[in-house]
């Protein structure tokens, strides 16, 4: 079940770092790196979009997790655990 969310971090992570690597390997100072023609307030509404996304996001998982575990193994699951071989000869 985690295996998606860490890929997604991985990847953003991975994305991010090959996207400026100047300001990775120490080529261009931090304080030049940034863009003029992003506002603070640009920035803060786009972190809370992506938090509030991933918080509803989370929040569905997590209900439909729950259902899932509430529901239980089916019976058609659990009636071909017992299933009789088959013998040889007649198909």
């Amino acid at each position: 079940a985690p295996f998606p969310f860490i890929a997604n971090l991985a990847g953003w992570f991975v994305a991010e770092t090959g996207r400026q690597p100047w300001l990775v390997y120490g080529l261009l100072r931090t304080e030049n790196g940034y863009s003029a023609n992003v506002s603070a307030s640009n920035g803060l509404f786009t972190l809370l979009g992506f938090m509030g996304l991933y918080a509803l996001l989370s929040l569905f998982y997590a209900f439909l997790m729950q259902r899932e575990l509430a529901q239980g193994p089916t019976q058609h699951a659990a009636s071909h655990d017992h299933a009789p071989a088959v013998t040889g000869g007649q198909y």
